[in-house]
């Protein structure tokens, strides 16, 4: 497949195609990946010059933005860039794909071995849709998504218990090299 320079319509097809293929073969069996989940993608809508939706794939949960005209930055992989939500900024990096070309992610969460299903995590996906375009002087109580480091995203929530239940980069590569 060709990847285009950008996408006129929704490429929720495309980025799904792209990531199972990744699912099905170099993630296959490794210990970061949750068996329960597949590749999907939530809530694909237009923002700005992008296509933005979270992509849900057994070893991650992340922001995508991939650019939907001929006026959205091309960035070189590995560059970051701040967009401007209702929630606040957020910094997204550049990846590149075969099939996909330059796209920017955010991740959300990983590993994801506490999501008991896809409905579950679908579920969690639509959620920071919503919260990412609210401000945070409008959302519920004890909910809120905030940029953690350049690149990174926690899904926050004040439990009755204060527990928070989001993994440290540290805690991704031990799952994963452990």
């Amino acid at each position: 497949m060709t990847c285009p320079a950008f996408f006129t319509t929704a490429p929720a097809d495309q980025i799904t195609q792209a990531f199972r293929q990744i699912e099905q073969n170099q993630m296959r069996g490794l210990p970061v990946c949750n068996a329960k989940l597949t590749t999907e993608v939530v809530g694909l809508r237009r923002f700005d010059q992008y296509w933005l939706g979270v992509l849900i794939t057994p070893w991650t949960l992340q922001l995508i933005l991939l650019p939907a005209t001929d006026r959205a930055e091309n960035l070189p992989e590995g560059a970051c860039r701040t967009m401007q939500f209702p929630q606040g900024e957020i910094v997204f990096m550049a990846s590149d794909n075969p099939d996909l070309g330059t796209y920017l992610a955010c991740s959300l969460m990983s590993p994801l071995h506490d999501y008991p299903s896809q409905a579950v995590i679908r579920n969690t996906a639509e959620e920071v849709m919503s919260l990412l375009f609210q401000s945070a002087e409008t959302q519920p109580q004890g909910e809120s998504v905030k940029v953690a480091m350049p690149g990174r995203l926690d899904v926050e929530r004040e439990a009755k218990t204060g527990e928070k239940k989001t993994a440290t980069r540290r805690e991704f590569l031990r799952g994963m090299m452990g």
